[in-house]
């Protein structure tokens, strides 16, 4: 992996990207004799560090800056935001080194619930929300009304709402009966048009009770994942979600495994 996008960095710059501290904390750490570049004590800040470099403060290994990429289970109730005056936001359900520089791929509404991904790599964020893109996100939802082979084909021809919004052709991958004059259906969806949902089933002249999201592209809600969970992803679902994105790994850097919730 490239190292600072294979550029030389300042060692105060460095351990400080590193979530070591703010850059006068770290630099009383260089000025108290206690980081190491290449076993060797440095005490200028200035210090420049290449990609070869091993720094250590206190004899333990400081890696560079990390590209972050956590899966979380949005509870309802709860807003998909960093921050908000009134409401209570998915960001108050872990605490993260990286946690200042993470946004949310792909927002959910308030009332829903479901898989959400949260990063620091802007360009795997935009190629999740980019139309261009079309990544599938999976979704169930619970209906009241009807939902008939007639409505179920409009929904997997595309077909123009009563806005007069055409949305995209969906794929419906299971339609259960749960009550009488209730629904369960779990779609492919290519858009994230705003309350896309919503608008979509109130067109078939039926009412959302509730959504959610299942799985982003080849990222998947666990089974054993409750309300407010959350984990980095793995290797595999990294990999698997760049080579749908088209996008290439090499230039990013990567520890696997070590948050959970």
């Amino acid at each position: 992996m490239n190292f600072e996008n294979g550029e030389i960095v300042r060692l105060d710059r460095f351990l400080s990207n590193s979530k070591i501290g703010s850059r006068s904390q770290v630099k009383a750490l260089i000025k108290s004799k206690r980081v190491r570049v290449n076993n060797i004590v440095i005490v200028d800040p200035s210090f420049i560090v290449k990609p070869c470099d091993v720094v250590e403060i206190d004899g333990v290994r400081v890696d560079g800056h990390r590209d972050v990429y956590i899966k979380l289970y949005k509870p309802v109730g709860f807003l998909s935001a960093s921050f908000d005056e009134k409401h209570r936001t998915v960001f108050e359900l872990f605490e993260h080194e990286y946690k200042d520089e993470l946004s949310i791929a792909g927002r959910l509404d308030k009332d829903a619930e479901g898989l959400l991904i949260i990063t620091n790599d802007g360009e795997l964020l935009h190629r999740i929300i980019s139309p261009k893109y079309s990544l599938q996100k999976v979704y169930e939802v619970i209906v009241e009304g009807i939902i008939d082979n007639y409505k179920l084909e409009k929904l997997m021809k595309g077909f123009q709402l009563d806005d007069g919004y055409t949305i995209k052709p969906m794929v419906v991958y299971e339609r259960e009966k749960i009550l009488e004059n209730y629904y369960r259906i779990r779609l492919g969806l290519f858009e994230g048009k705003f309350h896309i949902i919503k608008r979509t089933f109130k067109s078939l002249s039926c009412r959302v009770k509730s959504i959610k999201r299942l799985a982003i592209g080849p990222v998947k809600l666990e089974k054993d994942m409750k309300p407010g969970d959350w984990k980095e992803l793995s290797y595999i679902e990294i990999k698997a979600l760049f080579d749908e994105l088209k996008l290439s790994m090499d230039d990013r850097r990567f520890s696997f495994g070590e948050n959970e919730n």
